[in-house]
């Protein structure tokens, strides 16, 4: 006899139970782990006497206060700080803050420092980021690669730049792969990119185009864009005021776009293969420096990077299961060499020929 589909109410109490189950099993696993690592014992006691964990970031970075990662953190250890994310200035407005309260002996503006890898670089000249013993007790920081040479700095996420396009207008074959299609003369006038030229200053790097191919490029370009947008206004691209996009800051504006159900399309450009780490770091005065540690301890655990991507359509590509590492993945199985740009980008790279690079590029869109 064929059994009978259960009732749709049954099935989602069934669900909602295991999954409890199974989480109630995950808290209980790590919670042993913990008992055996004296060192991580001993950063839990420590946060759950500060009591709390702060951390100022730019509007939506991390998701913001709804994304449900406070809540996990503190399930995560079992315990109830109260987490504050705040909504601050931007990136490098936040490192300098820091690095001029370190050298004025105050404690920080924020316990958690978020930035890219130049921002990261800032703060570790100025002597303002803690290194921490990360290998010696941060279970999900044990592979090679997630901390920064001078263990300061942790990827938390990977943004990827590349073309976001009107998914009525490019379908198929016609889908712009790679940023030189947008000097294709049927898009004259119909395709858009940054006033400020996102990451021009990373293809004129010996590592990519270099800097006279690729003012060449931005000279060809400035006369084809009929419009300079910023990275947040993917849905002038929606509302098919322009057709594409690129390069973007990052995939996380188009794909939630796309998600709302709008016309938008993603592709890494792939003659534009560039990766850029997200990281956090902990400043040498946090306020509330064993919350910190653990929060970002918890950052690379499953948990957080489902709902980080979940929340901002990102997650760190170096980690199993990665979602952003699966788009990457598909592009270097078809011989795509990814430029990583992270910490150790800058330290072998000439920021001030970048710079250079970066601000004639600029001149060019402004004189178009």
């Amino acid at each position: 006899m064929r059994r009978q589909a259960l009732p749709p109410m049954r099935n989602l109490v069934l669900t909602l139970v295991a999954a409890a189950c199974a989480l109630s099993i995950h808290a209980a696993a790590h919670a042993e782990a913990s008992a055996d690592n004296a060192k991580l014992k001993t950063i839990i006691d420590g946060a759950r006497k500060e009591g709390q964990l702060s951390i100022v970031v730019g509007e939506g970075t991390l998701g913001g206060s709804n994304s449900g990662l406070a809540a996990a953190f503190n399930k995560y250890y079992g315990f109830n700080l109260d987490v504050r994310f705040t909504p601050g200035p931007p990136m490098p407005n936040v490192v300098a803050q820091v690095v001029q309260q370190y050298q004025a002996h105050h404690d920080a503006v924020t316990d958690v420092i978020v930035g890219y890898a130049n921002h990261m670089m800032d703060l570790i000249a100025g002597k303002a980021g803690e290194k921490v013993d990360w290998q010696d007790w941060a279970p999900n920081l044990q592979a090679p690669g997630l901390v920064s040479p001078e263990s300061i700095a942790v990827p938390v996420m990977s943004s990827t730049v590349g073309i976001a396009y009107n998914t009525t207008v490019f379908k198929g074959a016609d889908i712009p792969t790679k940023f030189a299609d947008f000097l294709d003369a049927k898009l004259k006038g119909h395709v858009a990119t940054t006033p400020y030229a996102s990451s021009f200053d990373r293809l004129a790097t010996p590592d990519m185009w270099g800097a006279e191919k690729t003012l060449d490029f931005a000279k060809k370009l400035s006369a084809q864009v009929g419009g300079l947008i910023r990275c947040n206004e993917i849905d002038r691209i929606a509302s098919g005021e322009f057709d594409a996009f690129g390069l973007t800051c990052s995939q996380n504006d188009a794909l939630a776009t796309a998600a709302k159900g709008a016309p938008i399309g993603f592709t890494l450009a792939s003659d534009a293969p560039i990766v850029m780490p997200l990281y956090e770091a902990v400043p040498a005065t946090a306020a509330h420096p064993n919350a910190a540690k653990l929060w970002i301890n918890f950052m690379s655990s499953p948990e957080a990077q489902k709902i980080l991507y979940e929340v901002s359509f990102a997650d760190l590509d170096a980690l199993p299961g990665s979602k952003t590492g699966q788009s990457i993945k598909a592009l270097q199985d078809k011989g795509v060499k990814f430029l990583i740009v992270d910490t150790d980008f800058y330290r072998h790279h000439d920021q001030a020929a970048m710079t250079k690079a970066l601000a004639e590029v600029q001149k060019i869109f402004r004189e178009r």
